[in-house]
């Protein structure tokens, strides 16, 4: 640790030409005008005239954002610096070839399965489209999920919504530029969005009706806040889970019937998770299944109350104490 006395003119010059400099070193600094608790000083003293400052090159201030992508000369100079990054070369020589989860996200989340998990490279595979949705007619989903389960092998399959997910949001807006085959993507949220008997659904389902002064009702979208908007972004994730209960090669497996591949001994559980963008919270929706006779991993993320599936088979397995899920397993 180094510590340098600065007068005030000093420091301020040292400090705006550190911060403009796009590097991985960081220059934390003990200042009143500055409280962020994120970034340890180190500094000892602040007077009048001088400041201690420390330099530390071992922490880091948060990375600047990359520039945006819109050419394929961007695409270009991008993998070269993945290439040539000592940090992508020990990760690409580290991956593991055993992933354990699989996931089937949404194509308009900004936040890739690997980032929200901290998960190493190798140890997630990842399944994504409009909203999340599994599909009895979907092949590609169906596919994506017989290689992970037959293939791969994984032990755990997550369907990974996110509030403010804007298929959810196209479902209850209907906007008119939309073209067919995306309304027809969306039809069974928005026959979830029609029937659904959640209470905080109905509330902003009303609430868009027309009515005097809007004979057109509300056309603007909900707030990603939205007690219904979130409510209907869980709905639809419990709606996937239930899907994949019932279709495809897990349902094969588990009501004992022979499927394509042979194996008789299929040991895959399935959860639902919401991802709230705002805060980094990953919750819970309480609609996890396994094996018949298999009790089901405990599910550490917080379960929220009010998602409680209000058609709910009495059959469903309950959520009960086992191993947890840990990625450190698949770090070298």
């Amino acid at each position: 640790m180094l510590a340098i006395g600065f007068g005030p003119t000093a420091l301020g010059m040292i400090l705006f030409t550190a911060l403009c400099m796009r590097t991985s070193y960081a220059l934390p600094v003990a200042i009143h005008a500055l409280p962020d608790e994120r970034y340890d000083t180190g500094a000892e003293q602040l007077d009048g005239s001088a400041a201690q400052v420390s330099l530390n090159v071992s922490s880091a201030l948060p990375p600047a954002d990359p520039p945006a992508l819109h050419t394929l000369k961007d695409l270009y100079d991008g993998n070269m610096k993945f290439r040539n990054h000592e940090n992508s070369r020990q990760m690409r020589a580290n991956a593991t070839k055993t992933p354990s989860f699989m996931f089937l996200g949404c194509s308009d989340n900004p936040y890739r399965p690997e980032d929200v998990f901290n998960a190493p490279l190798g140890s997630i595979i990842s399944h994504t489209n409009i909203a999340n949705q599994y599909k009895s007619k979907d092949s590609s989903a169906k596919a994506a999920v017989d290689y992970a389960v037959e293939s791969a092998k994984v032990q755990h399959i997550i369907v990974l919504g996110h509030y403010g997910c804007k298929g959810v949001e196209d479902a209850i807006t209907r906007p008119p530029t939309l073209s067919r085959l995306i309304k027809a993507w969306l039809e069974p949220i928005f026959h979830l969005y029609r029937k659904t008997r959640r209470q905080e659904i109905i509330k902003l389902r009303d609430s868009r009706l027309p009515q005097r002064g809007k004979p057109n009702g509300v056309q603007t979208p909900p707030p990603a806040d939205d007690p219904g908007f979130k409510a209907l972004v869980e709905e639809n994730i419990k709606h996937s889970v239930k899907s994949l209960r019932e279709h495809g090669i897990l349902s094969k497996a588990y009501s004992k019937r022979p499927f394509t591949g042979g194996q008789k001994d299929i040991k895959v559980f399935v959860h639902g998770l919401v991802f709230d963008e705002v805060t980094g919270n990953v919750y819970n929706l309480g609609v996890s299944f396994g094996p018949p006779g298999e009790a089901i991993p405990a599910v550490p993320f917080k379960a929220l109350a009010a998602a409680k599936n209000f058609h709910r088979d009495s059959d469903r397995p309950g959520i009960h104490h086992g191993k947890t899920w840990d990625f450190s397993a698949h770090s070298h």
